[in-house]
This record gives structure tokens, sequence and C-alpha cells, in this order.
């Protein structure tokens, strides 16, 4: 292939190498690699200059206005051309700040619990909130304190953001199930595991329960889970599950909500 339409910068009387832009690279015979202090490829008596596609960053933002959060892959969506340095420019700049799992958002973007639930499921896929997060969120125990907890069918893993540690807990991908989609605003919208799946889950991973005075210490809204005892939904799923110790904690779970 043959480059672009050259243009000459410089070559006075031919005394030193002629300087030529091009809009593309293009291979080209006698080309060395590339130099990284001043992005100049080097030939016998020819110095040739790259013009680098570069998005502007206001041009980026109008375009991403409907992304409240975006990988590299996103922007690379929009533009094809873009450069993993560019991003890093715009970091230093203080355009946009790097949250968790390669993920980014625009500088000046808040951050409430709905949007985390929503980056929660984007950083790990495929991945729906559970656990403490989800009976946090059904107002069964008091707070979430260990930051957001999800259930995914790939393998236990966490990720660290300057607003909150993103846990993920390992499920057997036939235990992918019992979640719904919620949708508080326009651009956020997130999985989070019902009440019965959120109580299933955390009871299947917390084999140290083992009687009725460990649920005392739990701190658990009783008032709240009362509805499980005749659910219909809560014992399909204990079904699904088929496992055996979880059956005896459900059990200990029933005789703690009837004292």
């Amino acid at each position: 292939m043959a480059f672009l339409q050259e243009t000459i910068v410089s070559n006075p009387q031919n005394q030193k190498p002629k300087i030529v832009f091009f809009t593309e690279l293009y291979p080209r015979h006698g080309l060395t690699e590339l130099n990284e202090n001043n992005k100049i490829f080097l030939n016998v008596n020819t110095y040739i200059v790259i013009k680098k596609h570069t998005m502007k960053f206001r041009d980026f933002q109008i375009l991403a206005k409907n992304l409240p959060a975006f990988n590299l892959n996103d922007i690379r969506k929009l533009d094809p051309g873009f450069h993993r340095q560019q991003l890093n420019d715009w970091c230093k700049r203080g355009y946009v700040q790097p949250i968790a799992g390669g993920y980014y958002l625009f500088t000046g973007t808040e951050i409430d619990e709905t949007f985390l639930f929503m980056l929660a499921n984007r950083i790990y896929e495929p991945s729906y909130i559970s656990r403490e997060s989800a009976l946090a969120y059904y107002h069964i125990i008091p707070e979430s304190v260990l930051g957001v907890t999800s259930a995914s069918s790939r393998k236990t893993k966490q990720f660290d953001s300057q607003w909150v540690r993103f846990l993920y807990y390992s499920i057997k991908p036939t235990l992918m199930f019992g979640y719904h989609v919620v949708t508080p605003g326009k651009l956020i919208q997130y999985k989070i595991a019902t009440l019965e799946k959120a109580v299933l889950d955390y009871l299947y991973w917390n084999s140290n329960i083992q009687s009725v005075e460990e649920f005392e210490g739990l701190r658990w809204n009783r008032e709240e889970l009362l509805g499980l005892i005749d659910n219909q939904l809560f014992k399909q799923y204990l079904v699904i599950f088929a496992h055996k110790a979880l059956n005896h904690r459900v059990n200990l779970l029933m005789e703690y909500l009837h004292a």
C-alpha cells in the first residue's frame, strides 16, 4: 500500500532530510520503528512525521452524553482511531476520572448508590447486585458496609475505587437467576436480586450460620422478612439451589422469624 499524498515541510537545498506529513500511516519499505520521543519514522534520508488523528474532548462529550460511564472500547465505538494515550491525557488534564475496572466518568459526575449499582453491573459481566447491597436496598440490614456486593458466574473478584469497593462472589451459572432490572433514571439501569434471591444468595455463601442465635447477631429487619414464611417464589428458588446445607440454614431462618 502507498502513503497518502505527501506535503513537504522542509527540504532546503537537499542538505537536510526532508520532512513529509501524512494523515495516516501505511507500510513502506525501509522504515524503521517509531521513535517514541518525537513520533518520527526514520528512513535513509527522510523524516516522516505522522499526523495522528485526535478527537477533541468537547466533541467526545457530545457524542458520549448518553454514557454515564465508559471504557476504552466504548470510546472506540465512537472513534475507531482513538488512542489510549489521549485518554490518559484527558485524565491528567482533569477532564475525566478513572473509576475501576477500566471505566471512566466525566469529572463532576454525581456519584450516588444508583450510579454505583449501574457501574457494578458493567465492570464485571455478567453480574447482578446481591447479598449485603441488595439486603440494604430492601431495608433488611441497616447499611452495606462492605461496598457494592454482586453475584457473578465468573470467578470471585474485587475492584477498588476512590468511592467504594466492588465485590463479586462467584456462583454457578445455573444460579444466575432471580433478579430484575431497575431503571431509576434516563441513563441509569441496573440488575438487582429480588428479596427472595438476595436472602438465599447471602445464606448460600455464609456457611458459618449454624444457629438461630446467629441470625439474632445479623440484626436483620425481622418485620421485612416475615413475608418469606409463606412465599412460594422463595420456596421455588430454594428448590433450584438443590443444596442441603442451604436448606438447613433456611430452616434456621424460619425458626428465627417465628420466634
